[in-house]
C-alpha cells in the first residue's frame, strides 16, 4: 500500500466555507405546510390500505392474518402519532398566545 498517494487528500477544498441558506418566513411556512400535507397523505394511505386488507380478509381473498394485523397496527400507530403531534402544536400555540409582551 502506497501511503504517499493518500497525502493530497488532506488538502481538500476546505478553505471556502459554505454560505448558510436562509429562507424567508413565507418559504418556511410553505415547506412546513407541505410537510404536514405529506404526512397526512401518508396517514390516509395507511388507513385506506388497512381498510382494503380488512375487506379482502373478510371476503376470503387474503389468508395471511398477520399481514392484515400489521397493516391495521401501522395505520393505528400513524393516526395516534398524528393526533399527538396535533395536540402538541395546539398546546404550543395556546402557550404562545398566553405569553405577555
Amino acid at each position: 500500500m502506497d501511503v504517499k498517494s493518500l497525502a493530497p487528500i488532506g488538502k481538500l477544498a476546505f478553505t471556502q466555507q459554505p454560505q448558510p441558506v436562509t429562507a424567508t418566513p413565507a418559504e418556511v411556512t410553505k415547506s412546513f405546510a407541505n410537510f404536514l400535507t405529506d404526512a397526512m397523505d401518508e396517514v390516509n394511505k395507511a388507513q385506506v390500505e388497512s381498510a382494503k386488507l380488512t375487506e379482502a380478509f373478510a371476503a376470503g381473498k387474503v389468508e395471511d392474518v398477520h399481514q392484515v394485523m400489521i397493516a391495521s397496527q401501522k395505520s393505528t400507530i400513524m393516526l395516534q402519532t398524528a393526533m399527538q403531534v396535533r395536540n402538541k402544536v395546539i398546546e404550543s400555540y395556546q402557550e404562545i398566545m398566553r405569553m405577555s409582551l
